[in-house]
């Protein structure tokens, strides 16, 4: 019953129970309270204990309706919060926020745990929140959304992935990603630098002075020796970078088949007799492919003369093999 109603019938009650005393006694008493003398009817004083119950009565219930609209009034907050806690979990935030009801208290330390599963139905959910399960969903899949409006955290997963995702699309969106790159350490610098290999020019790569991999080698390489790629590298930088990933005897001997597609016999007899000169055995087998290559055999025969038993097996083995009237695919024999 309302409070209102819980008035009306009080006054009601008390008005009906004053009548009927008043109906067989319409006398009056006197009251006196220190010094202060009351004369009403005996009907009056009938009523007044009715009077004060009511009064505390409705006190009672004032004070348990204002408890209740207080507690409605943060369950409707807690909810508006907790579906803006879970839009922002499946969106990959960290939630840290505090409720008012014990129950949502509970829910909110359980959601702090949780992570969100894109193969999970999200039909059912609210709309806000439906269609941050939708975001989430397209980004998972690949695909590049734009996140401003959620203003997530710059360390969000999310929009880590989202980022790399636009770098695919966009692959020039690497040197706004690789301005914030001092090295090379987090998934979404290794992706911009991966895409920048792929369209700037090497002085271009250079200016970022990041270590030279075996892997980023190979991808500058594959651009060097496109036909159709304008990409350019000199010939210092070249060895430069073999020396930075300690390149061995077999990225040698691949450099080697690579580059005579590129210089000029002359240009390319005279990078590899350097490299031997400096490297020793590690490019030894690079040189010798590239003087088998030119066919200066004479040349060849005077190195595998003045060297060691057990050294350059292979290409005495070939050479053998030559002299006897074999035909000797080289690539396939050094495995290049």
């Amino acid at each position: 019953m309302g409070i209102k109603r819980y008035i009306l019938a009080t006054l009601i009650y008390m008005l009906a129970i004053g009548l009927y005393v008043y109906s067989f006694n319409g006398e009056s008493y006197t009251f006196d309270f220190f010094g202060l003398s009351l004369h009403l009817p005996i009907a009056f004083w009938a009523v007044v204990p009715v009077l004060v119950l009511a009064i505390a009565s409705i006190g009672h219930l004032v004070f348990y309706n204002f408890k209740d609209f207080l507690y409605k009034r943060a369950l409707k907050k807690d909810i508006e919060l907790f579906q803006e806690s879970v839009k922002n979990r499946i969106l990959g935030e960290e939630v840290t926020t505090s409720y008012k009801t014990d129950g949502f208290k509970f829910a909110g330390k359980a959601l702090q745990s949780m992570r969100f599963d894109a193969t999970l139905p999200t039909s059912f959910l609210e709309e806000d929140v439906a269609k941050a399960c939708a975001v989430a969903i397209s980004v998972a899949n690949g695909n590049y959304e734009d996140l401003k409006k959620y203003r997530l955290s710059k360390t969000n997963p999310l929009v880590i992935q989202n980022t790399i995702n636009r770098l695919k699309i966009e692959p020039r969106f690497a040197l706004e990603v690789l301005k914030n790159c001092k090295t090379l350490e987090s998934e979404l610098c290794v992706k911009a630098y991966d895409a920048l290999l792929g369209f700037a020019s090497f002085n271009e790569i250079k200016r970022y002075d990041y270590p030279t991999d075996k892997k980023t080698f190979r991808r500058l390489m594959e651009r060097y020796l496109d036909a159709d790629d304008s990409f350019e590298m000199d010939i210092k930088s070249i060895e430069d970078m073999c020396e930075q990933f300690k390149a061995d005897r077999a990225d040698y001997l691949e450099l080697a088949r690579e580059m005579k597609m590129k210089l000029t016999p002359d240009a390319l007899i005279a990078l590899f007799e350097k490299l031997y000169n400096s490297k020793g055995t590690l490019a030894a087998d690079a040189y010798l492919y590239v003087l088998y290559d030119l066919q200066m055999i004479d040349k060849i025969r005077e190195l595998l003369i003045h060297s060691d038993a057990e050294e350059f097996i292979n290409f005495k083995t070939i050479m053998f093999l030559r002299d006897n009237g074999k035909n000797i695919n080289i690539d396939t024999f050094l495995h290049v």
